[in-house]
């Protein structure tokens, strides 16, 4: 959490020092940061069809954090995903959908989706091999 403290108008630094040390104190008396969404967490697993992976974990590309009143109630906070049409083939940090961030209902932020690891699509024959495979075991 950062916090920004400006005091004019005070004769010497002291005093100068002194106002602000004191708005810092009661600042981080009263607030808290809570992180809501980090980007080393999965927000969501998508299974993949035509890719050499059967699934592709999705991750926030930032964290996101909330500041709120400690004599308040921790926030209520949602999310919306929304992802796009994935491809078969996708790239490391490539964007692949938009999470909305809500607190008590209200937008606070949109972030992208990213992935984090390169997914190959399957070539023909390795296709062919895989519907095979499949058609064999669902008899």
């Amino acid at each position: 959490m950062r916090i920004i403290a400006v005091v004019m108008g005070e004769p010497d630094s002291n005093t100068r020092n002194s106002e602000v040390s004191g708005m810092l104190d009661y600042a981080y008396a009263q607030y808290s940061l809570k992180n809501v969404l980090s980007s080393n967490i999965s927000v969501k697993e998508i299974k993949l069809d035509k890719s050499k992976q059967k699934s592709v974990s999705i991750y926030p590309s930032k964290n996101i954090n909330v500041v709120y009143k400690k004599i308040e109630d921790v926030p209520n906070i949602t999310f919306d995903i929304d992802i796009n049409k994935l491809k078969s083939s996708i790239d490391k940090n490539s964007i692949v959908g938009k999470i909305k961030v809500y607190n008590d209902n209200k937008l606070i932020d949109t972030v992208d989706l990213i992935v984090k690891d390169d997914v190959k699509k399957l070539n023909f024959f390795e296709l062919l091999m895989k519907n095979f495979k499949e058609i064999i075991i669902a008899k």
